[in-house]
């Protein structure tokens, strides 16, 4: 049996082996040591795990806001209410009583920032003599004030000395007035409603007396700013504009005189229809198109009367033919004795005599109609011909008009380009008239855009400091910074504390967390938070390398019993009898949980288990379980056949103990785990025991594991809890490939109780309650 290669586990062929590795391989998360992500559950089990730091946070704020009202300078806040609206003096210039206007928010808002301009505040100062007000100038009252007023004075003197800050230039008055100013602006409020006209000024000041004063004061002064602003505006524009109409006067009587003397020189006469040419032609114009019109209905007439002469049409008519009386009665004549000659001919027949004779009547009879309509024919004939000779005087006048109409062309453009050009003066005489009057009426009239709605009075009670406010502000400021340091100080810590933790930076299953144990006859732990009692633990009558023994319902049980059930689960698929138990580093527990796992499996099945101490460099588990041993693991290399002689039996947990007892290291511990002594020792233990349980040397700091490997079946991992830093087991991971393909699981060791139910606190009271001790 070749044990220097890495053997084979029962019931897996070649292909479903090659198949697994390659997955573990490119699924292997141990290419970063990054954390997972922190979510809102992770962060709400930081605060539950360490409420100390909101409480002492809270605490530190409620004093910092206690400091503050007995240090702060006690203000008292008067508000005086005024109403700014333009629309006032709009209305009296446009003399209309109603006008809905939008509300003109821009313009509110530019005069609440001049209420903060020094000429409101500068008049405010000197005629209150605030410049030599202590108030404003000189040490305050008040403890906090004057250890704030203190330091600030310390600092321009620094800044002074160091050349930053040098007010030398400024003498003493201006110096007062100057700090009077900044400390004023600081005092001041203005605000004013989102839909409203209504600007309110607040001023604070250690006296309320004092406070209203001034702030009516702001009020006055801002009006008799605004009334002066207006009236010196005013006279502005009613001399300006008193200027200008004499300009534009003269100017528009200039331009009258020169259109009047251009239409005498150039013989333009204007009527009130416009220019006399102009008028003519157009009168022309129209009678010309009548005379067309008269000559197109004669020669209409003509024709038709024609046409019916030329073609014989019987009974055509024209108009006049049927007004005429004359063919109206041969027609009648006409009709009756066609009428007789019908008659006459239906009874004594075509040929009669009395019938030939009237049929010579009715033609004498068209002939005379014919006779009397050409006679009308002539009539329009005349009429055409004179309705042509008009035609033909019409358009000779029409043709002179015109070209005496375009020998004048220029010089009607030039008279219309001077009475654009005084009609131009003239309305902007007449527009700077009515503004001019408009200006003199209200120059007169001392009205303003703003007005005091509401003066300023006393107040009763003190604005600043506000107690419940600051209270709340110093509590909640200190709950978010002691949560601040919390969420702070667990991200520097880069430990595992959760098994989720465990598996999403691994990848690696995660068999359980193990509360840490102790030696003590006795112990309470406290649990039940919402009935405040305890829970006493048992009796440890044999240390905690047999705990599982003493407290069988315990958490540290039931989590190495998990353990054992994925040992077993993995023996379904391969030959699992060689049990390693390893860490990263020392000191994580691995010694306790091999020793109490051994004698978990022998109290739970009643399998032969023996359990070996693999680290020849500390030798815990042989101090724990065989601390009067003299012979053992370095003999049992010599003989393998002696192994029955050398390990140690003990009594309580029928566990088999192959010690490794050693006065001092030795430096080829590494070729002894390699060795081929080894090997002989492990066939015989195999032979003689169902499991085997090998304690190992840390993986990190020695090679010893990649030496015994080949002959471990299953690894247990374990970390210390709240400890391990996260690199550090990645990197032992990522360096033992044998161990990432045979880790049964990891298993967080040492964990405590009391910050474990904090970060177990949403499983609820019932999750615990199966565990005792």
């Amino acid at each position: 049996m070749d044990f220097h290669s890495s053997p084979r586990p029962l019931g897996v062929d070649d292909g479903t082996l090659r198949a697994r590795n390659d997955a573990s391989q490119s699924d292997s998360p141990f290419a970063s040591s990054g954390g997972p992500a922190i979510g809102i559950p992770d962060i709400l089990g930081t605060l539950r795990r360490r409420w100390r730091f909101p409480i002492v946070g809270c605490l530190i704020g409620l004093t910092l806001a206690l400091a503050y009202i007995a240090l702060a300078t006690r203000l008292y806040t008067s508000t005086a209410s005024i109403l700014s609206d333009t629309r006032m003096n709009q209305n009296l210039q446009t003399q209309k009583i109603v006008e809905d206007k939008p509300l003109d928010m821009s313009t509110v808002n530019s005069q609440v920032k001049i209420f903060s301009s020094e000429s409101i505040i500068l008049p405010v100062i000197k005629s209150m003599n605030l410049a030599h007000d202590s108030e404003f100038v000189g040490p305050p009252d008040a403890l906090g004030a004057q250890l704030l007023w203190q330091i600030t004075k310390l600092i321009n003197r620094v800044t002074q000395s160091l050349g930053l800050n040098d007010d030398r230039t400024i003498d003493a008055e201006a110096f007062l007035e100057r700090t009077a100013v900044e400390t004023f602006l600081k005092r001041l409020t203005t605000r004013r409603d989102e839909s409203s006209y209504v600007i309110d000024v607040s001023f604070a000041s250690e006296d309320p007396n004092k406070a209203a004063r001034i702030a009516n004061a702001v009020a006055d002064a801002y009006i008799a700013a605004d009334l002066a602003a207006r009236t010196q505006s005013t006279k502005m524009a009613s001399e300006w504009l008193q200027d200008r109409l004499i300009q534009l006067k003269v100017q528009a009587t200039d331009a009258d005189q020169v259109l009047q003397n251009y239409k005498s020189t150039n013989n333009i006469v204007d009527t009130s229809r416009g220019l006399l040419d102009q008028q003519q032609l157009s009168d022309l114009s129209t009678q010309l198109i009548s005379a067309r019109t008269e000559i197109a209905e004669a020669k209409a007439r003509l024709d038709r009367i024609r046409q019916i002469s030329r073609d014989g049409i019987p009974d055509a008519t024209v108009t006049d033919a049927l007004n005429n009386s004359v063919i109206t009665r041969l027609r009648a004549q006409y009709l009756d004795e066609a009428a007789r000659a019908a008659d006459l001919t239906s009874r004594l027949g075509q040929g009669h005599i009395a019938v030939v004779r009237l049929h010579e009547q009715m033609d004498e009879l068209r002939k005379s109609i014919r006779g009397e309509e050409q006679r009308i024919a002539d009539a329009y004939a005349s009429d055409y011909e004179i309705a042509k000779a008009r035609e033909k005087s019409l358009t000779d006048s029409m043709y002179k008009l015109v070209g005496e109409a375009g020998a004048s062309s220029q010089a009607q453009v030039m008279m219309r380009d001077l009475e654009s050009s005084a009609d131009t003066y003239r309305n902007l005489y007449n527009s700077f008239l009515q503004k001019f009057q408009e200006t003199i009426q209200t120059q007169t009239i001392p009205v303003t855009d703003t007005r005091i709605v509401t003066r300023a009075t006393p107040p009763l009670y003190k604005s600043s400091p506000k107690r419940a406010l600051a209270l709340a502000g110093g509590v909640v400021l200190g709950l978010f910074m002691g949560a601040g340091a919390a969420i702070a100080r667990e991200m520097t810590l880069d430990v595992f504390r959760t098994s989720n933790e465990v598996e999403q930076t691994t990848g690696i299953r995660c068999l359980g967390i193990l509360p840490i144990v102790t030696g003590n006859r006795k112990r309470t732990l406290w649990f039940d938070a919402r009935t405040k009692s305890l829970r006493t633990g048992p009796d440890l009558t044999g240390g905690i390398e047999e705990f599982v023994l003493d407290a069988p319902y315990s958490r540290f049980t039931e989590t190495l019993r998990h353990v054992k059930v994925s040992i077993n689960a993995a023996q379904l698929a391969r030959d699992v009898k060689v049990i390693g138990v390893v860490s990263s580093v020392a000191n994580e527990g691995k010694t306790t949980v091999a020793a109490n796992l051994g004698a978990l499996v022998v109290a739970s099945s009643g399998a032969r288990t023996l359990i070996v101490d693999g680290d020849f460099h500390k030798r815990s588990l042989t101090r724990m379980l065989a601390p009067d041993a003299r012979k053992g693991l370095i003999e049992a290399l010599g003989d393998p056949s002696r192994l029955a002689t050398l390990v140690y039996h003990r009594q309580r947990s029928r566990l088999d103990v192959l010690p490794c007892v050693l006065e001092n290291r030795i430096p080829n511990a590494a070729e002894l785990l390699d060795s081929p002594q080894m090997e002989k020792l492990m066939i015989a233990a195999r032979d003689a025991y169902d499991y085997i349980i090998i304690e190992l040397a840390p993986i990190v700091p020695l090679v010893d594991v990649k030496k015994i490997e080949r002959f471990i079946d299953s690894f247990v991992f374990v970390v210390a809890w709240g400890r391990s830093e996260r690199s550090l087991i990645l990197e032992a991971l990522s360096n033992t490939e044998i161990i990432r393909e045979r880790l049964t699981g990891i298993v967080l060791n040492k964990a405590d109780p009391v910050a474990l139910r904090s970060i177990e606190a949403y499983k609820g009271d019932m999750f615990s309650s199966h565990y005792v001790g």
